[in-house]
């Protein structure tokens, strides 16, 4: 499953005999809505997209994506044969960069940070990761984390592969979210320290942690 917001994707029509279907395309693959919940019902849709698409035995085998929308979330599940069936100018495109074109990659690259930021917020939060002081050898180390609980807690939220959650983990160190504490390695599935970068020298005496 990936979480994605809105400005990550391009919204378009299908027609399916009588009916007219919501789409969208992610990646140069078409993905058909399965269920919408009010964007107030966020979590109630990622238990939904979890135990009803991810954990299901047939279903669990056809890209999933959850889509934060303006004023819902919806659950999308990939379906490339209704390509063909596109209706002509039905995708939404209400800027110039989301036209195709070989500048497309920018567009992709301001919403990835967008989507990263997103998740570290979480991440960062009573409901993320364990952020605390911690000792090595010596050495206090105040507001950190353990490398191998993000990939953890990436994994039961994200529902991707630990190798995905290592991908996704360096892509965060990468944009300056956190970082190894002495910055000396990458993001890896291994007890090491990192700190949020909005943590760096703040200590015992001015946070609860």
């Amino acid at each position: 499953m990936l979480f994605l917001d809105h400005t990550q994707v391009q919204y378009c029509k299908i027609q399916s005999g009588d009916q007219t279907l919501s789409g969208l395309i992610y990646n140069k693959n078409l993905f058909i809505r399965e269920k919408s919940f009010p964007k107030e019902e966020i979590e109630a849709a990622i238990k939904e997209c979890r135990e009803e698409y991810l954990d299901h035995e047939e279903r669990s085998q056809i890209a999933t994506l959850l889509v934060k929308g303006r004023n819902s979330v919806g659950i999308w599940m990939q379906n490339n044969k209704y390509k063909s069936n596109i209706i002509p100018g039905s995708s939404e495109q209400t800027t110039a960069k989301s036209q195709p074109s070989a500048d497309n990659s920018q567009p992709k690259g301001n919403a990835q940070r967008i989507s990263l930021r997103q998740l570290a917020i979480e991440m960062h939060s009573e409901r993320g990761v364990e952020i605390k002081t911690r000792r090595h050898k010596l050495m206090l180390f105040q507001r950190c984390f353990l490398g191998n609980e993000a990939v953890d807690w990436l994994v039961n939220q994200v529902k991707i592969s630990r190798e995905d959650a290592i991908v996704l983990g360096q892509k965060m160190l990468d944009k300056g979210i956190f970082q190894h504490v002495a910055n000396e390695h990458q993001f890896k599935d291994e007890p090491l320290f990192y700190r949020f970068n909005e943590d760096q020298g703040k200590s015992i005496w001015n946070s609860s942690v």
